[in-house]
């Protein structure tokens, strides 16, 4: 059991440790990318990272709004997330292991799009760690 404080600890801290590992992993391709093909890879991760900015916004919003309104002071860190986004993590993780062992996906996608969806993620583990740092 954690206070619920903390839970936003918590999930700042795995939001922010998911989005570095991603984060690294895009980067590792864009080093492998010849240096001719950023002038289009660069944009389409700003984009992914916009998209993802916005729609962790929500999730981040809907989380902290979840953790403050569970009834106890300390509450099991299990209950952070509901059925509906354990399911999406799920899938998320599957989608992501999937894609990396289908042949014929350039490294020029994961990239663009892990250096996107990392920093989205990154953004939002840092969100989690503000509202916990002004909580009450």
């Amino acid at each position: 059991m954690v206070k619920k404080k903390h839970l936003l600890a918590i999930n700042g801290l795995m939001w922010t440790a998911i989005g570095i590992k991603i984060s690294i992993t895009g980067i590792s391709h864009y080093l492998k990318t010849p240096p001719e093909q950023l002038w289009w890879m660069i944009p389409l991760s700003v984009l992914v990272f916009a998209g993802f900015y916005m729609m962790f916004t929500g999730i981040v919003q809907k989380y902290s709004e979840r953790i403050q309104s569970l009834p106890g002071p300390k509450e099991p860190v299990y209950k952070t997330f509901s059925l509906k986004g354990y399911l999406i993590i799920a899938f998320m993780i599957t989608l992501g292991i999937t894609l990396k062992h289908i042949p014929g996906i350039p490294g020029s996608f994961f990239a663009w799009f892990y250096l996107g969806l990392g920093l989205g993620l990154l953004s939002a583990g840092i969100r989690f760690l503000i509202r916990w740092r002004n909580s009450e």
